[in-house]
């Protein structure tokens, strides 16, 4: 057992450096030394000794060449820090010579981590190129995600190859970087959201959380009884008589995000497929709240709470996009752990938007107490085929219902360029 998981990552190795220091070429020929060298073992009987010395002898020198040598450039390249799922985004890498080089053929290669089903490729993902004497050259790939998450990714390499093309020298590379993938969304030009308005304690100020004062809206006469504290003493001076600050208290529609993440470990295919597609909705949701007049206070997503503020300027449409690209099935139904820590947050929250996978007993009883503290409620339901209880009946009583299935969800998304930043 030890001796084979020695060996594993060993040969891993050997593949690794098998395919970063020879070209295409390199590994015909690796390969043809290889059958010259089976077939020639018998040399009284065939000649064939004589094409393996002379393969050998080239792949020799080469390798030689190519080990003892490095390209002297600078490589100077900067990936994109956030990118949206199935949306190429260019990247360019500048090769910055440090003196005359000596190995003008150069090959830079963009790499990622090996496994199956990977989530970001380059195309191309090795490219050659020339570098003039002290002239700086750029590369340009194209940055394919094709998964939403967050990537490690190792930095491009340059690599010098011998005057045969065969074996590439050692290599010169950019430190690696961090990528992180939005979920695809589409922009919604309406959401209906329903009514809902509440006092709002400290108003916009209060909900951008840049203090606990309150909107300053201008002056008036001092009244019996009004606060020392709000005197404005500059107006006094001015008119001669006392002159206090005045405020406007706001109500405004303050919303929370629920995001439904029960995956149950047995689920078939197409539940996971639901699961993407809600992501979707939501930051589709979201996308559309951060161009309105609504603020988005909270992100339950799962067992997880997220306290944001996107809408009418307060912060940026990426504060829930992180959150979404990063996000996991929940194996456990997180209704009941949910509830405590967001019931005490729903006190100023006017509605709540929940998208969920299925409609079951818990789902629907938590629904309800958030219905029966007086906060409107949208729902809508990701699901690929029926429901674990109908919910037909109920939708009238809560709040409004929309179905959509993952096909729906596609749809929507193929139908417009996705309006994800990169």
């Amino acid at each position: 057992m030890g001796e084979s998981s020695r060996t594993l990552p060993l040969l891993g190795k050997l593949v690794r450096t098998f395919q970063d220091r020879l070209t295409s070429r390199g590994r015909y020929l690796f390969c043809a030394v290889l059958l010259l060298g089976a077939a020639g073992l018998d040399t009284r009987r065939t000649q064939v000794f004589t094409l393996f010395a002379v393969a050998a002898a080239l792949f020799l020198v080469s390798s030689l060449w190519g080990l003892f040598l490095r390209p002297r450039v600078r490589l100077e390249c900067q990936l994109p820090r956030h990118v949206t799922a199935m949306q190429p985004v260019p990247v360019h890498a500048r090769i910055v010579p440090m003196d005359k080089p000596l190995l003008p053929d150069l090959q830079c290669s963009f790499l990622v981590p090996f496994g199956k089903n990977r989530p970001i490729s380059f195309y191309p993902h090795k490219t050659f190129t020339d570098v003039a004497a002290r002239q700086p050259t750029e590369v340009v790939v194209e940055l394919q995600p094709m998964r939403r998450g967050r990537y490690q990714i190792p930095g491009p390499a340059v690599r010098a190859a011998d005057p045969l093309r065969l074996v590439l020298t050692r290599e010169v590379a950019a430190p690696g970087q961090t990528v992180v993938v939005y979920p695809r969304f589409y922009s919604m030009e309406e959401f209906l959201v329903p009514a809902g308005r509440r006092y709002q304690p400290g108003g916009i100020p209060l909900a951008s959380n840049t203090a606990d004062a309150i909107e300053f809206v201008g002056t008036r006469e001092y009244r019996e009884g009004d606060p020392l504290k709000n005197i404005h003493w500059r107006s006094w001076a001015r008119r001669g008589k006392p002159v206090v600050k005045e405020y406007q208290e706001e109500y405004f529609a303050r919303i929370a995000l629920i995001l439904d993440t029960f995956v149950p470990k047995d689920a078939a295919p197409r539940d996971a497929q639901a699961f993407e597609a809600a992501i979707s909705v939501v930051a589709s949701i979201a996308d559309f709240f951060s161009r309105s007049e609504y603020i988005v206070d909270i992100l339950a997503a799962g067992p997880d709470i997220y306290e944001v503020s996107a809408g009418r300027s307060l912060a940026y449409l990426e504060n829930i996009l992180d959150v979404l690209a990063c996000l996991e099935p929940c194996r456990q139904p997180p209704f009941q752990g949910i509830a405590p820590a967001l019931f005490d947050k729903l006190g100023q929250i006017t509605t709540v938007v929940a998208v969920l996978l299925d409609w079951d007993t818990p789902r629907e009883a938590f629904l309800r107490r958030v219905k029966s503290l007086g906060t409107a409620v949208r729902v809508l339901m990701v699901r690929g085929g029926s429901t674990s209880n109908p919910w037909q009946h109920v939708g009238p009583e809560l709040g409004d219902f929309t179905l959509l299935s993952p096909e729906d969800v596609e749809r929507a998304l193929s139908a417009q360029r996705p309006g994800g930043r990169s």
